[in-house]
């Protein structure tokens, strides 16, 4: 719901906020004082002062207020004091302003702590660029005098360097893509070509803990419609997950498959410790850190798959996990390049079924 709310327009929202606020007005005139529906009324008041503003939020604070106010005068109900539903609205509306200014607040302070977070991330790239290049160019002399040593730590620095600045593109993508704003750059993209492309970058990686990675591509393997860029991080951080999760001298599966309604699959199979099932649907969360079935540690950051899961949606897909006691799956399906977009196409949802 946040994630949805995070992609509407602030128009959307006071719009929404200000109908949910006469519904519970006209709700509250027709039952009277039988049935209470005053916590309602924080529902909008919250979503407008989190979503649009502060003065957007004391706006709908005092509609709220004045609309608990009109119910009740026009029930006739017979009080002490005719000033008593007056003063009913006035510690209402307090209580409504009380909250609007919390949370405004505390939005505002989440804001500036993200803002400063893009920006240390973004001044990463520079210093990240030139140990890249300096990697490469090393590569390239050595080259001219191989010693099998010293290129192998070189292969090893550039694809960290490489891992990491992926990791730090992600970082800086995840707002555009909360928010729906994310510039795709949708193209045919050779689905093969791809993963073994991002092979080479973690194979180095792979290779120093003895693990095998194996690319099995099904006949039938059309190329897919996507941001190749975008699908190049997912598969990335989906086989980096593996490789840091699973034990030493384990072999790492990456399939991909024609599946249902003119999709393709992409699956990434590790022989890790395993995801209990009750944190399958919540693992593509922000921030979500899930315990091993045999560890007891907490496996990640949680920024991670909720990239993946943010980045295959806005490609049209879906992802899901399936896991057993020992190993994961972890698959997403993109349309194909025949594939036919239908009306009711599932977009923004995740799901643990199988193809």
């Amino acid at each position: 719901m946040i994630d949805y709310l995070n992609s509407r327009s602030r128009a959307f929202i006071v719009a929404t906020a200000g109908a949910g606020i006469v519904l519970l007005g006209v709700i509250d005139y027709l039952t009277g004082r039988e049935l209470f529906f005053s916590i309602f009324y924080l529902l909008p008041v919250s979503a407008v002062a989190w979503f649009v503003g502060r003065r957007a939020g004391l706006v709908a604070s005092v509609a709220a207020a004045t609309c608990w106010l009109l119910a009740e005068l026009a029930d006739h109900a017979p009080y002490s004091s005719p000033a008593v539903p007056f003063w009913n609205t006035s510690v209402r509306l307090a209580f409504f302003v009380i909250v609007t200014l919390t949370l405004s607040s505390l939005r505002l302070v989440r804001q500036r702590q993200e803002s400063l977070m893009q920006f240390i991330v973004h001044d990463l790239r520079s210093p990240l660029a030139i140990i890249l290049t300096g990697l490469q160019t090393l590569e390239e002399v050595g080259g001219e005098r191989p010693d099998q040593g010293e290129q192998k730590i070189i292969a090893h620095g550039i694809a960290a360097a490489t891992h990491m600045q992926i990791l730090i593109n992600s970082l800086l993508d995840l707002p555009h893509l909360r928010s729906g704003k994310m510039p795709l750059q949708m193209a045919s993209v050779d689905a093969k070509e791809l993963v073994e492309s991002v092979v080479r970058n973690i194979e180095p990686w792979a290779q120093r803990r003895q693990m095998t990675l194996a690319v099995e591509c099904g006949e039938g393997a059309e190329p897919v419609r996507a941001d190749e860029q975008l699908l190049s991080r997912v598969l990335t951080n989906l086989l980096s997950n593996a490789v840091k999760f699973s034990p030493s001298g384990s072999t790492i599966s990456i399939r991909v498959s024609p599946a249902q309604g003119e999709m393709l699959a992409f699956q990434v199979v590790d022989q890790g410790p395993g995801i209990p099932s009750e944190w399958w649907d919540r693992i593509f969360d922000k921030f979500v850190r899930v315990e091993a079935h045999d560890q007891g540690a907490s496996l990640g950051s949680g920024l991670g798959l909720n990239f993946c899961r943010l980045a295959v949606e806005a490609q049209a897909g879906r992802i899901w996990l399936e896991s057993s006691g020992q190993g994961s799956a972890f698959t997403f399906i993109l349309p194909s390049v025949n594939h036919r977009s239908r009306r009711g196409w599932p977009l923004g949802r995740s799901s643990n079924r199988a193809i």
